[in-house]
């Protein structure tokens, strides 16, 4: 949680915080282990803080030392539908994404 985002909420760390705060600042340290920016440990830390924590500036604290995220006020959940994605999808991975009738072929038949 950034300054920004203390200020929408009246201006005062002191604000309650809600759930949808404690997501976002989860999304934030997730995305920060992922690029190497925490350890195992300092995540697993922040993430008991976070998860706990009652005011936004108790929230604001775990984010002050990671860069802002783009597109951090609106981060999209993952969908399992392939519609909309961009890219090659993964290897082997094909659930959600597979659409039509399917047919059972008998190896060797001809």
């Amino acid at each position: 949680m950034r300054a920004a985002e203390i200020a929408r909420t009246g201006g005062s760390p002191e604000v309650r915080a809600s759930h949808a705060d404690r997501d976002r600042v989860v999304d934030v340290l997730r995305v920060a282990a992922g690029e190497g920016r925490l350890s195992l440990e300092e995540l697993e830390e922040r993430l008991e803080t976070a998860l706990s924590a009652r005011t936004v500036g108790e929230l604001a604290v775990l984010t002050a030392d990671l860069p802002a995220v783009a597109g951090q006020a609106s981060v999209r959940p993952r969908t399992s539908s392939g519609s909309g994605s961009k890219g090659p999808r993964p290897a082997g991975v094909t659930a959600g994404w597979c659409r039509g009738a399917w047919r059972s072929v008998r190896r060797g038949a001809r």
